[in-house]
């Protein structure tokens, strides 16, 4: 696991309360499990969350690699943010110049407990999080 905790997002777009405390380096346990199960109980979330495990991509990309309109892929994109599945990172096409924001998962795993009529969601990453750029690279002609 990493030594990195997962950190929520900061800045005036930020959701207004935590998503989660961090308990340890690698684990962290959910202020809002309800809010996180009933999010992953909609199917376009969870297709969200798929499309983004192998490879950070767009919001356009998401809509179009799960069939859903752009708007509802935003949606839910930007659901999974606040609740602390997802980040952002800013993506460079350094040909063009254009930038874009694209979306990454920041949780390997979902755990779910029930004790004593309570429900506690512990998350679970080995992923590095934080700021990240990514630039694409040219690649030259063949002359």
């Amino acid at each position: 696991m990493s030594s990195e905790p997962l950190r929520p997002r900061v800045g005036p777009d930020a959701p207004a309360a935590t998503p989660s405390a961090t308990d340890r380096n690698d684990e962290r346990h959910h202020d809002d499990p309800t809010a996180l199960l009933e999010a992953l109980g909609d199917e376009y979330t969870r297709a969200a969350v798929e499309a983004v495990l192998d490879q950070p991509r767009s919001g356009r990309e998401v809509a179009a690699a799960t069939d859903m309109s752009r708007p509802t892929a935003f949606r839910r994109l930007n659901a999974l943010v606040d609740l602390g599945m997802l980040e952002t990172e800013h993506r460079i096409d350094a040909a063009e110049g254009h930038h874009h924001k694209v979306y990454r998962p920041v949780v390997d795993s979902v755990a779910v407990t029930f004790d004593d009529g309570e429900i506690t969601v512990v998350l679970e990453s080995a992923r590095p999080s934080g700021p990240h750029v990514e630039q694409s690279t040219p690649v030259p002609a063949n002359d």
